[in-house]
Order: C-alpha cells, then sequence, then structure tokens
C-alpha cells in the first residue's frame, strides 16, 4: 500500500489556491484546501461538492460548479496536472451514461432564486403549511447576499427591543431616515411597506431558523438612531448557511443548479409554472404562486446605460439579470433600472471590474492621507461618510481619485489590501506597469505625480498646504477632523487609484405595494406572480443607507412569502381548474412509435393540462369468462378513464385495424365497467408509412361508437403522422414544425370540446 501527498496551487477569482492532493493506491482519498483566498460564504459551499464529485469519479473531469465556474476549473485543471506530474495515473470510476430526461414538480409556491429575499419568502410560505420548492440557477445557495455582512435595521421588532432595551425607534423615523438618505427617491408606498414589515420579518426568521442577532459593532452616521443588528459572525453566509438548514428541515425543496428559461401559463393565459434546465434535465415545475427573487443585473453590461460609464462593478458575475429575458412575454414594467449602489474604494482589477479596497482606504485617511484628482486637487474632506467621497469622485471628469500616502501609511494599506481580496504578486504587478490600470506608483512626489497622470506642481503645493494644516491642528480647506490629521513622513510616497463601484442595483420591476404582486406595463398585476429583493427595488430610492439592503431582502421576502401562501391557498380552495387528461397506449409492444407521440404530446402540453400517459401492457387478454373476476389492472385503468376529462388514444396500425391488445383492453373497459361512456376521446396515431394510421383509426372510432362504450370522439380533427422514422429527435420530441403546427390545434379543439370545470383561476388584484 502507497500513500502520497501532492501539493499544487491554482488560480481562482480573488487569488492563489494552495491544496494537497492525498493519494493511496492510485486512487484519490481527499481534497485538501490549506489556503485560499475566495468569498468563503462560495467556497465553503461549492468545495465539499466538488470534493465529493472528484472521490465518487476519481477523476478531475467532473463537472465545475454554476456560479464558481472560474475557481472550480482553475482547481480541477490545476490538481490533474498535479497528479499526472507526480507519475501517478489515477483509473477514472467508469460514469453512468447520462441521458437527457425531463423530471416533473408540483408545489404550491414555487420561488426563484436562493438569496436573502427568496430564502425568507420560502420559509415564510412553509409556516403558513404550503409547500414549496425554490430553484437557483448557481450550485450553492446565496445569490449576491453571500458576499454582504449580515447587517440590518431591527425596527420594531423584539428582537432589536431586547438589543436596544427600548431605543423608542419606530418605523416613521426609518422611513424619514430613507427619505432623506436618498434625497426623496425612494417609492412612499415601498418604503411603507418595508418599515412596517422589516420588525416582524426579523422576528419571524430569528425564530424559524434560531438566529441570534447582537448590537452591530458600526451604527453608521447616515441612521439617526441607533438600529443596526447582526449576526455573531457579521456575515451573510451565517444567515444563508441557518435559514437554508431550516427551510429543507421544515420540508422545502431546494434545487440547485436549475436555471429558469420560460414560465408555464394554463388555458386561461395565468401563469402555473416554470421550465428551468438542470445539467442536461429539464425540470417543469407547476406552482399556484410564484416568487421572482432572482436579484440584480450589475453583471450584464448590456443592460447598463451610459450612466453606468466610469463606475466599476464588483458584484458577482452571476448577476446578470436572466429575468428579464425568462419574463419578456409578459410585458413588465419597470423602473429606474439605471440606479446603482454606489460605493467609493475601488480599483480597477480590469476592464469595467472593480476589486473593493475599503478598508485598506479607511486605514489610509485615518492615517492622514490624501484624496486628489488628476488636477493634483483635494477633493473631499477624508474623515467624512462614504457618500461624500462617492460624489466627490463622481463629480470628477474621468471619475477617478488617487489616494496619496507615505511609505508609513502604505505598509498598513499593504496589509490590508493582502487580507481582503487581494495577493501580494497580483499588487506587484500593479506596479510592475504604471502605463496600465489600475494605477499603483511609488517613488518621490514628482515621480507618482508624472507616473499617475497627476498634474506634479499642483500636487506638491497640495501636500504643501496639508502639512500646515497638521502641524496648525486645523484643516482650513475641508474641516478634516483633527485626529485624522497626520504629517506625511519621509521622501517616498505611494498612489494607488480610486474608483467609484457597485455590486447591487436598486431599480428593478414594478409590484404593486400591497403585496408585491407584479405588474404589466399597462398597471395590471399579473395573476399569481410575486416579486422580492433586489429584483424589485424602490424601497430604498437611487440610494440605500447602510444595512437597507440586507432590510429590504428579509422585509420583501417575509410580505412576498405571504401573499403567495394566500394565493395558493384560494386556488386550493377553489379547486384544480386543468383538465386531467388520459393518454392510452394503444399497443403491448415495448417498442412503439405511438408511444413516443403521446410522451410528445406530454411535452408539449402538460404546462396546460395534467397529462397522464397508462399502458394496457399488463392488462390480460379479455375473457367473458372472467368478469366478475376482473383483473386489479382493469380496475385501476378503469378509475382513471373514469376519473378524466378526457382521453387520448395513441393507436397503431396493425392489418388494416387496431392492435388486438387495445381491443382487448376496449372490452374490458365496455363490460366489466364502462369508463368510456360520454367520456370525450382524442384519436392519435403515426406509422411508418405515408398514411399514418388511417384505417385503424377509422375502425377505432367505430369501436369507440358501439353500445357498450358509448365514448364521445371528437370529429375530425385527425391526427395522423406519417413516416414516424424521421419526425422524433433524440431526446423523442417532435421535431417537425407542421405537425406540432397541427397536434396543438387538433389538442387545443379537443379541450374545448371538454365540459367546463368549476374555474379555480385566481387574479389577485
Amino acid at each position: 500500500m502507497s500513500s502520497k501527498q501532492v501539493k499544487g496551487q491554482a488560480m481562482g477569482h480573488n487569488g492563489i489556491i494552495n491544496y494537497e492532493v492525498d493519494l493511496k493506491d492510485n486512487k484519490i482519498k481527499d481534497l485538501k484546501i490549506l489556503k485560499h483566498s475566495e468569498t468563503s460564504g462560495i467556497f465553503n459551499q461549492v468545495i465539499d461538492k466538488l470534493k465529493h464529485n472528484i472521490i465518487t469519479e476519481q477523476s478531475f473531469n467532473v463537472d465545475t460548479i454554476s456560479g464558481a465556474t472560474v475557481m472550480t476549473k482553475a482547481l480541477l485543471t490545476s490538481a490533474d496536472k498535479a497528479v499526472e506530474g507526480a507519475g501517478i495515473n489515477v483509473v477514472p470510476t467508469p460514469k453512468k451514461k447520462e441521458t437527457a430526461e425531463t423530471k416533473n414538480y408540483k408545489t404550491d409556491v414555487l420561488v426563484i432564486g436562493g438569496g436573502e429575499a427568496g430564502l425568507v419568502a420560502g420559509c415564510r410560505a412553509l409556516a403558513m403549511g404550503q409547500k414549496v420548492i425554490l430553484v437557483e440557477k448557481n450550485g450553492y445557495m446565496g445569490g449576491a447576499t453571500i458576499l454582504n455582512g449580515s447587517n440590518v435595521v431591527g425596527t420594531g421588532s423584539n428582537v432589536a427591543a431586547q438589543i436596544f432595551d427600548n431605543n423608542h425607534d419606530t418605523p416613521e423615523m426609518l422611513a424619514q431616515d430613507v427619505s432623506r438618505e436618498s434625497g426623496d427617491t425612494n417609492y412612499p408606498a415601498l418604503t411603507d411597506l418595508m418599515v412596517h414589515n422589516i420588525g416582524s420579518a426579523i422576528d419571524f426568521v430569528s425564530k424559524f431558523a434560531d438566529l441570534h442577532y447582537q448590537k452591530a459593532q458600526t451604527q453608521t452616521p447616515e441612521h439617526s438612531i441607533n438600529r443596526q443588528i447582526e449576526l455573531p459572525s457579521a456575515s451573510s453566509f451565517e444567515f444563508i448557511q441557518k435559514v437554508s438548514k431550516a427551510f429543507t428541515a421544515a420540508g422545502g425543496q431546494i434545487l440547485l443548479d436549475a436555471r429558469v428559461e420560460e414560465l408555464t401559463f394554463n388555458r386561461q393565459h395565468s401563469l402555473n409554472g416554470v421550465v428551468a434546465k438542470q445539467h442536461d434535465s429539464t425540470l417543469k415545475i407547476k406552482a399556484k404562486s410564484v416568487v421572482l427573487a432572482t436579484g440584480g443585473h450589475g453583471a450584464n453590461q448590456k443592460m447598463r446605460g451610459d450612466e453606468s460609464n466610469g463606475i466599476d462593478y464588483y458584484g458577482p458575475m452571476t448577476s446578470t439579470g436572466d429575468a428579464y429575458q425568462f419574463n419578456d412575454a409578459l410585458n413588465l414594467e419597470t423602473h429606474d433600472l439605471g440606479w446603482y449602489k454606489i460605493y467609493p474604494h475601488g480599483v480597477e482589477v480590469e476592464p469595467g471590474v472593480a476589486k473593493l479596497t475599503t478598508y485598506a482606504s479607511k486605514e489610509a485617511t485615518d492615517m492622514g492621507a490624501l484624496y486628489v484628482n488628476s488636477k493634483g486637487e483635494r477633493i473631499v474632506n477624508e474623515s467624512n461618510v462614504y457618500t461624500a467621497f462617492r460624489n466627490a469622485i463622481l463629480k470628477q471628469d474621468d471619475k477617478v481619485a488617487y489616494l496619496v500616502m507615505d511609505e508609513r501609511t502604505w505598509k498598513k494599506v499593504y496589509d490590508l489590501l493582502v487580507l481582503h481580496d487581494f495577493t501580494a504578486e497580483e499588487i506587484k504587478k500593479f506596479f510592475a506597469d504604471p502605463t496600465k490600470r489600475p494605477i499603483f506608483v511609488k517613488g518621490d512626489l514628482s515621480t507618482v505625480a508624472k507616473e499617475a497622470g497627476i498634474d506634479g506642481a499642483a500636487l506638491a503645493a497640495t501636500i504643501k498646504r496639508y502639512q500646515g494644516f497638521v502641524k496648525d491642528g486645523h484643516d482650513q480647506e475641508f474641516g478634516r477632523d483633527p485626529k485624522y490629521l497626520h504629517e506625511f513622513e519621509g521622501d517616498t510616497f505611494y498612489v494607488i487609484e480610486q474608483r467609484d463601484r457597485f455590486a447591487t442595483t436598486l431599480g428593478g420591476y414594478s409590484v404593486n405595494a400591497d403585496n408585491l404582486q407584479l405588474l404589466t406595463t399597462k398597471d395590471a398585476p399579473v395573476a399569481n406572480y410575486f416579486g422580492a429583493g433586489e429584483v424589485i427595488g424602490g424601497a430604498n430610492g437611487h440610494d440605500s443607507m447602510p444595512s437597507m439592503m440586507n432590510t429590504w431582502g428579509i422585509s420583501s421576502g417575509y410580505v412576498a412569502g405571504a401573499a403567495a401562501s394566500e394565493n395558493a391557498k384560494k386556488q386550493t380552495a377553489a379547486g384544480d381548474d386543468e383538465a386531467n387528461i388520459v393518454a392510452v397506449v394503444g399497443t403491448n409492444a415495448s417498442k412503439s412509435y405511438n408511444r413516443k407521440l403521446l410522451f410528445a404530446m406530454k411535452d408539449l402540453f402538460e404546462t396546460e393540462v395534467n397529462f397522464e400517459i397508462c399502458e394496457i401492457k399488463d392488462l390480460p387478454l379479455f375473457n367473458e369468462d372472467d368478469i366478475d373476476q376482473e383483473p386489479a389492472s382493469v380496475k385501476t385503468l378503469a378509475a382513471k378513464i373514469e376519473a378524466a376529462d378526457g382521453v387520448v388514444i395513441g393507436v397503431p396500425e396493425y392489418d388494416h385495424s387496431v392492435p388486438a391488445a387495445l381491443k382487448s383492453a376496449i372490452e374490458w373497459l365496455s363490460s366489466a365497467e364502462h369508463s368510456f361512456k360520454e367520456k370525450p376521446v382524442m384519436i392519435v396515431g403515426t406509422s411508418l408509412g405515408i398514411q399514418g394510421t388511417v384505417r385503424a383509426q377509422m375502425n377505432l372510432r367505430q369501436i369507440l361508437d358501439s353500445p357498450g362504450v358509448d365514448a364521445q370522439v371528437m370529429p375530425g380533427n385527425e391526427f395522423m403522422l406519417p413516416q414516424a422514422g424521421t419526425k422524433f429527435d433524440e431526446h423523442d420530441h417532435l421535431n417537425d414544425d407542421g405537425s406540432v403546427h397541427f397536434l396543438k390545434q387538433c389538442f387545443n379543439n379537443f379541450l374545448d370540446g371538454l365540459p367546463e370545470k368549476k374555474s379555480a383561476a385566481v387574479a389577485t388584484h
């Protein structure tokens, strides 16, 4: 027995990943991560899944994880080369050939999006007694929330009352702060919904997921009263992890790697579910209510207008605005898609994409560093709030500022950059070529000014003037807090660029402010459809105070989950109005094109009706002597046909007639049972020849019209598919557009002729 450890490095999304592959007898036993700088909330969820796949398949040629493709691909490629380079030959476990399949689900409430808002919505619906499925396009939970802290406001909650000892905070006070900080750009009705529900929402989710909020370490000055709370870890990963666990423990179902591609609608054209892709499978999910919680569109540069020029993006690259594609047919109303939550403290690491330097930049200004523009002039009071920095940078012609510091300060800044998202190699590369972005330069004052493109004489004058302010203990130019006035030391200076950046979009779809029901461009509510979180925005206006994005996510999820639950309850009480169709395979042969035809019909129509395919191959040959001992298989089929609103029979043609097995089945169902009596029936058929079962269909019509059967066969609309061998693709879907069109026409005519059911469609207004 031989054991070996192979160590290596992979370049992840945020930096180098150090790992070790443990092998024994040429088999992979473990993948250990020694060090990484990836986002922990994502990495911790992804790595276990990746490790499991590697060990199970004994290969590094496994699927990357959606939403973490760069990191997982780099790790897989690097580890594969490292093991091969060590001369170890690992034999992969033979994989079962995956076949594309369609999986069908049915639920009361469907939530699209596994971030904060979606999770809270799902938990609220579960708590109200609904069955809930949540789909998430990534291979991990959390969405954009996973990059946030856990800070939120507790206004109106019992949780906050205990933390702040009844500090007399009110929803009205919070609403006033929101309006003031956003310059009155907020939507008052949505703000009102947020401030009056966040208290109940915090109490609910704290109890549901056993969350223990405490006073946030930072109480930012934008809030007029201490009201900010956070979890002990201060990380949103704690929130996502605990709430996800509570959701599944309460019976909720999570489908990861499930990307919604289209919405589905019933016969009344009301939304009733989605079609999603999960690896090679198609998921068809029917639901009475749908909650849209898909997040923002910041990573989709095509959706961003001129207003975002010069503002870099630093959020998740998965925030691509998918909802704006799969909702296209609904003509939903949108608002303020050009609103972004903008922060200062960023450097552009690739065109249009930034990394944040908040901690390092704050440390720099605390130690005396200055913010200047390309003219060499100071632009802001460096002890002011972040919005002042943001606005000052936005006012510059190039929307760039420069952080000027001495070597003493740089050492602290460097440590914080490496601690948060940057690598030593990356920073070294920045300094190596001052002609490329981002700007990182060092040297004497004239050198750094020249290399950074700053007016050198003006910069020297600015530094000299500032040094005088330090000696006087008073900043005559901007009124900087004296405790942050520190003299520049030595002759070596460092300059790094500072750009405004955003991760969060603040506009989105328009909703009814009472229950967050989505609205069309004609201001009409969309039945069964509700929104939550970043994708509907507006409550915080064109800017949001610290803690308020989480506040909106949690409060809107809480409201949307309740509204979706109530909507589902109404539909349940009214009864199912979807037609129940039983499709009978008219042969006992194991291979049949007519069986394929019925499954193709199921794929086409199951979003509009309940479409169940039944076999006759297990029914015994009809024998009149056995009528009194009716076989259980006959009883089962008879009961399904009896309960159906309509029946479709797929009939092959044998010797110019129906197959004997089908004739035998109908004999059972017209003697021992009479399930076809006055039952609407549609006949379809396909064959390898050019006549498409025409004689068999004529024969079947005669049989179904006979005494004792008495079915109501749909007149005309004869669907006969010739040359069956060429009409199905590799997934057994019909590949002939003309045939599909005619089949849809015939089936819709059949549905129109069914007896009307008492409608259960609920259009909430």
